[in-house]
């Protein structure tokens, strides 16, 4: 393994101005591990009591098992959601970091309010682990879903008619580790990419389209409607088109619905069917592996102090990094020894959700900060209309 051999007055530098930058883990560091994987926004409660404080307490506490049901469905496998014991609410009260409280209204029995409850990550992962809970905590970035439907022989993306579109924008408003982004369909979107150059993989309007939304990879979802006759029920072919930096993958799915009239609640049962998979997948890959430590030195090229802060500041938030140690420090690179859980090809993976790659060349690793994209656009249809 290479190691840098560098300025020793600049690495004494470095630690005097962050006296805790030569090793860190887990929650020493304030940010170490980002929140959001361990927070649960949106919990709408209502309670009624036969006072106004005693509604609020039901109420709350009603927010926190919601919270905690959801939180633990988005860290884990299906195959899994057995195993998650019930608490009562005196063992789920300790899990709890914080709550924010908005929309909070009141009368003189009943207590209306929308919870953001935010859990200890330490605990819940000690939760998870003493049941034998297997669970991801790594989010991915943004997935940008372009919904192409097709009936009738006519192919359609922004229109106003699109039930495909409804059932994906219904479905990216859930709690997932994969967060589904769905167009606005503007006219920036239109001029930018239409159905048919969606379908043919058309390299440019793709790239563009996901810049625009902050998107690492776009996920052409292709449904097709067919009825058939003979058995009078509709049928959806849906084919996936994901295409990405990494690579591009296709997959096939198909549904049947129960009736003619009902094409929507087959759409969303197929939206829903798809995203799931996609999120499962996710986590099967991402899933933490504490029987498994590892360590590798690593070189971090660097610009300036700058660099490194950046850098540290995304090793940190890393779940799969259980520690990070500095070899040495100087003007142009840093040498780190990075502890973590499972493999290296599993830490390079969430070290790429942080725009870190892991680079193993000639028997020795490099961790490079990856340059910075153009603006992202927000919103969805729904909203602007």
């Amino acid at each position: 393994m290479i190691l840098a051999v560098g300025n020793g007055a600049f690495r004494i530098a470095l630690v005097c101005m962050f006296p805790y930058a030569a090793v860190f883990a887990g929650d020493s560091v304030a940010g170490a591990q980002s929140s959001d994987s361990f927070s649960v926004s949106d919990v709408g409660v209502d309670a009624v009591a036969e006072t106004a404080t005693e509604a609020r307490e039901i109420a709350v506490a009603s927010g926190q098992r919601e919270a905690l049901d959801r939180l633990i469905r988005r860290l884990t496998l299906r195959e899994n959601r057995l195993q998650i014991p019930e608490l009562a609410d005196a063992a789920i009260a300790p899990l709890v970091r914080g709550i924010e409280i908005e929309e909070e209204k009141t009368s003189s029995k009943r207590y209306l309010a929308s919870l953001t409850v935010s859990f200890k990550k330490n605990e819940v992962r000690t939760l998870l682990r003493g049941n034998g809970i297997p669970f991801s905590e790594t989010p991915s970035k943004p997935l940008l879903v372009l919904p192409v439907y097709e009936a009738a022989g006519a192919r359609n993306l922004w229109d106003d008619s699109n039930p495909w579109w409804v059932a994906w924008q219904a479905r990216s408003e859930r709690d997932s580790l994969v967060p589904l982004v769905i167009p606005v369909g503007d006219l920036t979107d239109i001029a930018t990419i239409g159905a048919q150059q969606a379908l043919s993989g058309d390299d440019q309007p793709l790239a563009v389209i996901a810049r625009r939304y902050g998107a690492a990879d776009v996920l052409v979802a292709h449904a097709i409607l067919r009825h058939d006759l003979a058995a009078g029920i509709p049928r959806l072919s849906v084919t996936l088109h994901r295409h990405g930096s990494e690579s591009n993958s296709i997959v096939v799915e198909s549904f049947s619905g129960v009736s003619r009239t009902m094409v929507d609640g087959l759409l969303e049962r197929a939206a829903e069917e798809v995203a799931s998979q996609i999120e499962e997948n996710w986590k099967r890959l991402t899933l933490l592996r504490f029987e498994d430590e590892g360590m590798l030195s690593a070189r971090v090229p660097l610009s300036g102090l700058v660099d490194w802060v950046e850098v540290r500041s995304r090793l940190s938030r890393a779940p799969e990094v259980s520690r990070v140690e500095i070899l040495q420090v100087n003007r142009e690179a840093a040498q780190v020894a990075l502890h973590y859980f499972g493999s290296p090809q599993q830490l390079a993976v969430t070290l790429a959700q942080r725009d870190l790659d892991l680079v193993g060349e000639e028997g020795s690793w490099s961790v490079r900060l990856r340059e910075k994209r153009g603006a992202s656009a927000g919103g969805n249809r729904a909203a602007d209309e």
